[in-house]
């Protein structure tokens, strides 16, 4: 009986110390950010989607949105681009969620689309919170063109070479049959 109770004990106690991990609940963090595309081309549109999680119990109010792409910064001569600031003035109560959608970029151009992280700030009354997300920008090598070139004139010769090798064969066995005459000798 002893070792009967001994394992019953053991085992409730090990359920009892599980329990908690199993009741853990998820908290989400205060800031998400994400992309609507995987990936993108050199010029392409694309949108930022931001999600803040007030995770106070007090109301608190989103004040302004910066975003900095690190890699896509540049002074054009008139101004530095790669970087935005937006002033919002949104109030949000105790655990509620706001998306924001309606922040979109575009894919430089000039040399500078390469993948890159944007740095998100969000400021509110109460402090700022941080998230970021990588956009990827897939490279194309600079020979691609070279190749598909050389795939074109590979396909466009064998074309070629199968016109010839046909030609031959019908040709060959189109020719007249030669047939000999004896010859006639002379009296």
């Amino acid at each position: 009986m002893n070792k009967k109770m001994l394992v019953l004990i053991a085992l409730t106690l090990s359920i009892i110390l599980c329990t908690p991990l199993v009741i853990a609940a998820y908290e989400p963090d205060d800031v998400t950010v994400w992309t609507d595309k995987p990936k993108y081309t050199s010029g392409e549109k694309g949108t930022l989607y931001i999600a803040f999680y007030n995770d106070k119990d007090v109301a608190v109010t989103v004040k302004n949105i910066t975003i900095i792409y690190s890699n896509w910064l540049a002074y054009t001569g008139e101004k530095w681009v790669g970087n935005e600031t937006r002033s919002v003035d949104i109030p949000l109560s105790g655990g509620t969620i706001h998306v924001f959608n309606d922040i979109t970029f575009t894919v430089p151009t000039d040399g500078r689309a390469t993948y890159t992280k944007a740095y998100v700030t969000i400021g509110t009354d109460h402090g700022y919170k941080y998230a970021n997300c990588g956009i990827d920008v897939p490279q194309v090598p600079s020979y691609m063109e070279q190749i598909v070139t050389l795939f074109t004139v590979l396909v466009v010769l064998l074309i070629v070479c199968t016109i010839i090798v046909a030609a031959t064969i019908f040709l060959s066995a189109r020719r007249p049959q030669v047939t000999w005459k004896p010859e006639q000798k002379a009296e």
